[in-house]
């Protein structure tokens, strides 16, 4: 048993784990709670305060996600190089990498607009809320495609 792949693997899934666990838990979880408990008026605040505290981790998550990913794709005996599709696996990994690069995009974007600070504009509280609450789903779900996709790929 290779201890280094098994560490990169365990690593790499724990990553994965953390960063979508923590966007269902976002959406399913921590925002109906802030909604019902923190006045209109508040709830921007407090949720840019969870933010700032889980973006440490998400920002380590990634990086752990990306080296060990790397790590991983390289020493994989299916892997052909950079831009060869060669097979079922690679094709998964390929699909796989586009959806962590939408879900990076959209973790921007939702990132963006918790930080951001609310306008005066009648309304504009609720409709960022909105926004939040479809960006955090889409996160959920890319991250429930990217888990697929991953055991897919091992399993081809």
């Amino acid at each position: 048993m290779d201890l280094v792949h098994v560490g990169a693997t365990w690593l790499h899934l724990m990553a994965t784990v953390v960063t979508v666990g923590y966007y269902a838990l976002l959406g399913r979880l921590v925002l109906p709670v802030l909604r019902r408990l923190v006045p209109e008026a508040e709830l921007g605040d407090a949720l840019a305060e969870v933010e700032r505290h889980a973006i440490p981790v998400l920002v380590a998550s990634l990086a752990i996600f990306l080296a060990t990913g790397v790590y991983l794709m390289g020493v994989d005996p299916q892997y052909a190089g950079a831009g060869r599709i060669s097979g079922s696996w690679a094709t998964l990994l390929l699909i796989k990498h586009g959806v962590v690069a939408v879900m990076v995009g959209v973790g921007v974007y939702l990132d963006a607009l918790i930080m951001r600070r609310p306008s005066d504009e009648a309304g504009y509280q609720a409709r960022t809320m909105r926004r939040i609450g479809i960006a955090v789903w889409i996160m959920t779900v890319l991250g429930v495609i990217i888990v697929l996709l991953t055991a897919a790929a091992q399993a081809s």
